[in-house]
């Protein structure tokens, strides 16, 4: 399952999500503040980072550019408790995978886990179906083709 950080200044009101996270056998680390989700991110790897917009110290925004100098396809959520334009911009701009409007509940987190996660795997797994199949059309087609052809010439 996921690696995940979640940085927030109030982490120990999350609690119950990151129980929740854990009871669906994800690795959940937290973090109080930007900086510190800064080091665990250097000392770690992490599939998805859940980052607090409004943190004392280094802001959500802040922790983003510093997070992103380094790891760049790293997918980082943004929570925020405002539907501001900018944060909406950031995620439209690709710089955030996802944003949540605090209070955030079990599922938008999942989903956005999931959305994430998840959806490039089933991609990934849906093209390669998608593929095979239609290798083993295009491989039909010719042994279809070569068998007509020999059939033709011995007449």
């Amino acid at each position: 399952m996921a690696k995940i950080l979640w940085a927030d200044d109030e982490i120990d009101l999350l609690k119950p999500h990151v129980m929740f996270l854990e009871g669906k056998g994800h690795e959940v680390k937290t973090a109080n503040s930007g900086n510190e989700a800064i080091d665990e991110i250097t000392a770690s790897n992490f599939d998805i980072v859940f980052l607090d917009e409004n943190m004392p110290g280094l802001t959500g925004l802040e922790t983003l550019e510093n997070i992103k100098k380094d790891h760049p396809n790293l997918p980082i959520v943004m929570i925020t408790k405002s539907e501001e334009e900018s944060i909406m911009d950031e995620a439209i701009g690709g710089r955030i995978a996802d944003y949540l409007i605090k209070p955030v509940n079990p599922n938008q987190i999942l989903l956005s886990l999931k959305k994430n996660l998840e959806g490039k795997r089933l991609v990934s797994e849906k093209t390669t179906s998608g593929y095979q199949q239609e290798f083993r059309e295009i491989a039909m087609d010719l042994q279809d083709r070569n068998g007509l052809s020999r059939v033709g010439q011995h007449v």
